[in-house]
């Protein structure tokens, strides 16, 4: 037997329910799970959390076990991987052997 029916009670009591205070408007959303922020970022889950767990992913957050990611965090990440070019800019220049 659950510990509510024991009590005898639903849970939120009626109690709670008229002390709560209801927002209609949370405003954005600040944070996301795993899986959205996949969505968001064009992966798979499974390569986010592979990168959370080499460390090379963008910034977390763990509430109790659950792990969320601030979109602000997303989008910084995303920033950082941003490139004009896929050559590197510290390559030496390689030239053709005929060229004088």
């Amino acid at each position: 037997m659950s510990k509510q029916a024991r009590r005898g009670s639903s849970w939120p009591s009626t109690e709670l329910l008229q002390r709560a205070t209801f927002v209609d408007d949370a405003g954005p959303v600040r944070f996301v799970d795993t899986e959205a922020a996949a969505r968001y970022l064009a992966l798979d889950a499974h390569t986010l959390e592979c990168y959370r767990s080499l460390d090379s992913g963008p910034a977390f957050y763990k509430f109790g076990r659950y792990v969320r990611y601030a979109v602000t965090d997303l989008d910084a990440w995303a920033e950082s991987c941003r490139r004009s070019t896929s050559a590197s800019p510290h390559a030496p220049r390689v030239l053709p052997v005929d060229a004088t």
